[in-house]
């Protein structure tokens, strides 16, 4: 069972930090080699210290009202695709198949306050090709970041094969699977939303560009809001 690459915010400033931290070392070494042997009669005096922690970003907390403007947008159909009406917008836990006590109960523990759906099908008749685009509302960051790690562990539990997710929202994972259909996912969080990018088909081969591609579009919106 492949495990999912997961990669969060930070990472990239932490890879560039190391290589600069090892150059000022080597300059600190050298210099107290070089001025060991002299005679000074000033004694050198530190240099002020500065404060180098890293300030936290403040979650994001969304609103129910907010649901409509974080979700993509028609406009953000792919080339040759076009956006769903019908199969898009508010969603309730029934609609997306979520009926047994013992389904609904931990998404009541989370604080689970809406879903919204954003869906875009081929503009050809002869493809079966779809995206869709569900965000997941959640009282707090905490409890979205609960439901995040669950969409990654069902994933395994479905032998998804792990893809390299791009810098995506506060934490992020992606993976490859076969489920009756292709599918391709991109899921992350961005305070407490969830928002869970596929592309699925039956026919063709699924694009990893154009996968990234939209769930970056989707971070964007939450990103702008």
């Amino acid at each position: 069972m492949a495990t999912n690459t997961r990669r969060r915010k930070g990472a990239a400033t932490l890879a560039a930090v190391r290589p600069l931290a090892v150059i000022l070392a080597a300059v600190a070494l050298a210099t107290a080699a070089c001025s060991s042997g002299s005679d000074s009669s000033v004694e050198p005096q530190p240099a002020p210290r500065q404060d180098t922690t890293p300030t936290a970003k403040p979650e994001e907390h969304f609103t129910k009202d907010q649901l409509p403007k974080l979700a993509l947008q028609p406009s953000d159909a792919p080339q040759g695709m076009r956006y769903t009406k019908q199969e898009s917008g508010r969603m309730s836990l029934a609609q997306v198949g979520f009926i047994l006590d013992s389904q609904i109960k931990p998404l009541r523990a989370l604080k689970f306050k809406g879903i919204y759906d954003a869906i875009f099908d081929s503009t050809s008749k002869r493809s079966d090709l779809r995206l869709a685009s569900r965000l997941w509302l959640f009282g707090s960051a905490a409890a979205a970041q609960k439901w995040l790690d669950k969409t990654e562990s069902d994933s395994q539990q479905f032998a998804f094969q792990s893809l390299a997710p791009p810098q995506l929202g506060d934490d992020s994972w992606a993976g490859y699977g076969n489920l009756a259909a292709q599918v391709m996912t991109y899921a992350f969080r961005e305070g407490n939303v969830v928002v869970v990018t596929s592309y699925t088909t039956q026919t063709e081969e699924l694009s990893q560009a154009a996968a990234i591609a939209a769930a970056e579009k989707a971070a964007r919106r939450l990103e702008n809001a």
